[in-house]
């Protein structure tokens, strides 16, 4: 799914937020070395997987293993670092200069009744929104009410093992933060006139 930046804005994010980001990988890489070295390769890489909380877990479609000697505040040491990486990234993937579409079955476009190319159609051949883009892209989320997915979207859930009972409320409040993401850095490139990067597809 496409990443959208202004590029000037993120870029000096990056830049000031480089070494902190660089301090936290670096931490968290020794943590996962100090792994193997005290549980050995297998184990490390069991309680690794286990730090990374997944849907199956959180709904206990899977069991979490229980790790003697240690294993469960290893995981938690893990989450804790890994958190650390994650709250530097989000520093520099500020919502004023950076927006990405995660993938899930329906994208914050189709609630408007567009689509990525649609919008990619609009770019140069260097992949940038021109202001002209961006513009008009700003009055479509303004003007446009957020519809909900069709039968035909519904069914598409259904077949990716989604439970209908519940998402459609989940997806409309994931889908209203990802159109205010998206409207915000889009104001923020209108008032700077400047062209937004558009990557991926």
């Amino acid at each position: 799914m496409p990443t959208l930046k202004i590029v000037s804005m993120y870029n000096e994010l990056k830049g000031r937020f480089a070494p902190e980001l660089a301090q936290a990988r670096t931490e968290l890489e020794q943590f996962r070395v100090s792994l193997i070295a005290r549980f050995g390769v297998e184990k490390a890489d069991a309680i690794t997987m286990h730090s990374q909380w997944t849907e199956d877990m959180i709904f206990g479609r899977v069991e979490v293993p229980r790790f003697p000697d240690g294993g469960e505040d290893a995981i938690k040491t893990l989450r804790r670092l890994t958190k650390k990486v994650r709250a530097v990234r989000r520093k520099i993937h500020a919502p004023e200069c950076w927006f990405m579409e995660n993938p899930t079955p329906i994208s914050v476009l189709e609630t408007v009744g567009l689509t990525w190319e649609e919008v990619c159609g609009r770019c140069s051949e260097d992949d940038f929104l021109p202001v002209s883009g961006v513009l008009w892209l700003l009055d479509v989320l303004r003007m446009t009410e957020q519809i909900m997915p069709t039968d035909e979207k519904m069914s598409e859930w259904a077949a990716l093992g989604c439970s209908p009972c519940h998402l459609p409320v989940e997806w409309r409040r994931i889908l209203k933060q990802r159109r205010v993401r998206l409207t915000f850095l889009l104001q923020m490139a209108a008032e700077l006139e400047q062209e937004v990067r558009v990557e991926g597809d």
